[in-house]
């Protein structure tokens, strides 16, 4: 998988990157915390709201009991979104944001960054994964 628009980021320490088919770029921390990029074109008149409720229904497919637990626009072309699920035994919490990262006939391309971990683990990382989001920008 490719991203929509090339981008640029930074890794927090501990943090080590794997292949993934399913995102542009994943790392993991542990067995059970991951953080991955993800993107795609979307028309312009698409609110980002609406990009991130598609994420939670695609995630609905893979896991049980998925709650969204908020959902709020961030700056001008932002949304995050947070989310818990079950695997297995497992509950995990899902923070994604949504960014969008530029225009053109009629379309906008829209990252998604994603951290994936246990409730436990939480607290612990989302500190990293808010350094990583900050990171993102568009590579020109």
């Amino acid at each position: 998988m490719t991203l929509p628009v090339p981008v640029h980021f930074g890794l927090p320490d501990g943090w080590e990157p794997v292949p993934s088919r399913d995102a542009a770029f994943a790392a993991v921390r542990s067995p059970t915390a991951g953080i991955m990029l993800t993107g795609g074109m979307w028309p312009v008149a698409t609110p980002l709201r609406e990009v991130a409720a598609e994420s939670a229904r695609d995630l609905r497919e893979t896991a049980d009991e998925v709650t969204v637990l908020s959902g709020d626009e961030i700056g001008d072309g932002g949304f995050v979104q947070e989310l818990r699920f079950t695997a297995g035994d497992e509950t995990f919490v899902r923070s994604e944001v949504h960014l969008a990262m530029g225009e053109g006939t009629g379309q906008r391309a829209v990252v998604r960054a994603v951290l994936t971990c246990t409730r436990a683990e939480f607290d612990a990382l989302a500190g990293d994964f808010r350094e990583f989001v900050g990171s993102i920008g568009p590579d020109v």
